[in-house]
């Protein structure tokens, strides 16, 4: 049922500001929707005149921030689209409604009108022609909106359509050859691994690397990511050598391109793409060379901050460094480099603090207290770990991440002496991580066994010696197995848990 929205209800309602002032603009719509729904129809000066001002009207709506009032006018203009039968018309009040329920997240809706925008701007889509582009990208919502709502095998067989329909297709205005597919290719990549089809992914994946990586000059953002993506699924799927290549590939797109140009954003991409460049080659257990990375991606954004202006941008490269250091420190201590540790640890610390009133700031310095709390374990400073740990359970906002410093807390308490309030933090950290590891055995496998091995120690200190026995059994064939998956990641974690039994 229409429910046209009156000016009564806009009279005292704050309004987002712009230019032109879109309360003024308003003023001047208004008037014309009102006369036009007071008259007949055959006495408005053209067919669509009301529908033109309502169109209008909405438009003001949004410019305020009123997306509640503005769908409101496109159902009503929906209607007058219907009526008069242009389907051109009808599919862009659809784009509109389709656009203002995805900013009001409500996904169902968005999804019942994204399916009725589809089979127009297929029906309307003209081969080389820029009406294909708007039919390919209502294909692509459908398939994001079913993925949002957890369909997702609907969501993977509407990607697969998209690339279907996107082969072969003449060349849309102002598009590069092979742009779309290509895009086409991943977002079927993403679906396929959701529903775990992880080889067809990596060979969907392994298509648009291809792609960009021949894309030709200029910024490539989209080979970095589809290579990063391709050698994720090759280490899910055990193809190590495979994703080494990958993992290389996606860091050289961003070096060449900085290499070619040398500006801010080239130095920046690679800077980043360093930055992940070294936790994969952590994950696939080149320890020496994911340091390596990790060193060049801190330099490089020390360099540019050092070079950065502005209270905004020394704010953003002073972010951008201290999650460099923050993984720099990680990798120190992975190679008994504790002292540089420490100091990394330190250096990320006091820059986080600076913005701690961020999301990033605060995210950051929570890693970072964690970090150092883990350093000060293997220091043996376990009563200052304890703090540190204290800090960054304080600084986390997500459930994953108090979990973790949780674990380290009570790795830290049981060593300082403080058995009761370790069995507690650990007794937390074990149950939010046995909960996600039946949802998602395959990401939180690693971290359920090291909780386990953490909480065995803790139950041996205290002689709780059948609950550490058997804490230490599930650990071991849970990194026995994760290690035979993959060595160069799990050894040492395996020998860790080993060492543990051996005490128990």
């Amino acid at each position: 049922m229409i429910n046209p929205v009156s000016r009564n209800e806009t009279w005292h309602r704050p309004a987002r500001g712009g230019h032109p002032d879109p309360l003024k603009m308003l003023g001047y719509v208004w008037p014309v929707v009102e006369e036009l729904r007071s008259r007949p129809r055959e006495d408005w000066p053209s067919p669509d005149a009301l529908t033109e001002a309502l169109v209008e009207l909405a438009e003001w709506f949004e410019e305020c921030g009123w997306d509640d009032f503005a769908l409101r006018t496109h159902h009503e203009v929906l209607e007058f689209r219907r009526e008069a039968g242009d389907a051109e018309k009808l599919r862009r009040v659809l784009t509109l409604m389709r656009d203002n329920l995805m900013r009001q997240e409500r996904y169902e809706e968005a999804l019942e009108v994204t399916q009725e925008e589809l089979p127009l701007a297929l029906l309307l889509a003209v081969p080389g022609h820029s009406s294909t582009g708007i039919a390919n990208t209502a294909r692509y919502w459908v398939t994001n909106l079913l993925g949002r709502l957890g369909r997702h095998a609907e969501a993977a067989e509407n990607a697969r359509e998209a690339v279907a329909e996107l082969d072969g297709q003449e060349l849309v205005p102002h598009r590069l050859p092979g742009y779309d597919l290509a895009h086409a290719w991943l977002e079927y990549a993403h679906r396929l691994a959701t529903i775990g089809d992880y080889e067809q992914a990596a060979e969907w994946t392994a298509l648009s690397a291809a792609f960009w990586r021949h894309r030709g000059p200029g910024r490539n953002i989209n080979g970095h990511a589809a290579f990063e993506e391709l050698g994720l699924l090759q280490v899910r799927l055990g193809r190590f050598e495979e994703a080494r290549v990958s993992a290389d590939e996606a860091v050289a797109v961003l070096r060449e391109h900085a290499e070619e140009e040398g500006d801010r954003q080239s130095l920046d991409d690679l800077a980043g793409g360093l930055h992940n460049h070294a936790n994969r080659l952590r994950d696939l257990g080149f320890l020496a060379e994911a340091l390596e990375a990790a060193q060049e991606s801190a330099d490089r954004y020390r360099e540019m901050l050092a070079a950065t202006e502005g209270r905004a941008m020394v704010m953003r490269a002073e972010l951008r460094l201290s999650v460099a250091l923050v993984s720099l420190g990680s990798r120190l201590h992975d190679a008994s480099r504790l002292d540089e540790s420490l100091a990394a640890s330190d250096e990320a610390i006091s820059l986080a603090t600076k913005h701690e009133d961020r999301e990033l700031g605060r995210q950051t310095l929570a890693r970072a207290w964690n970090n150092r709390a883990s350093l000060l374990i293997t220091r043996r400073s376990c009563a200052e770990a304890a703090e540190a740990a204290a800090k960054s359970i304080e600084l986390y906002q997500t459930a994953d991440g108090k979990a973790m410093a949780r674990n380290t807390f009570a790795l830290a308490s049981a060593h300082a002496g403080d058995l009761d309030l370790a069995l507690e933090a650990s007794l937390r950290s074990v149950a939010h991580y046995r909960e996600q590891h039946a949802r998602d055995p395959y990401e939180y496998g690693y971290l359920l066994a090291d909780a386990l091995c953490d909480h065995a120690l803790i139950r041996g200190l205290r002689s709780e010696h059948a609950e550490a026995g058997a804490a230490i059994s599930e650990s071991l064939a849970a990194y026995e197995e994760l290690a035979a998956h993959n060595p160069g990641r799990y050894r040492r974690e395996l020998d860790r848990a080993r060492s543990v039994a051996t005490r128990i």
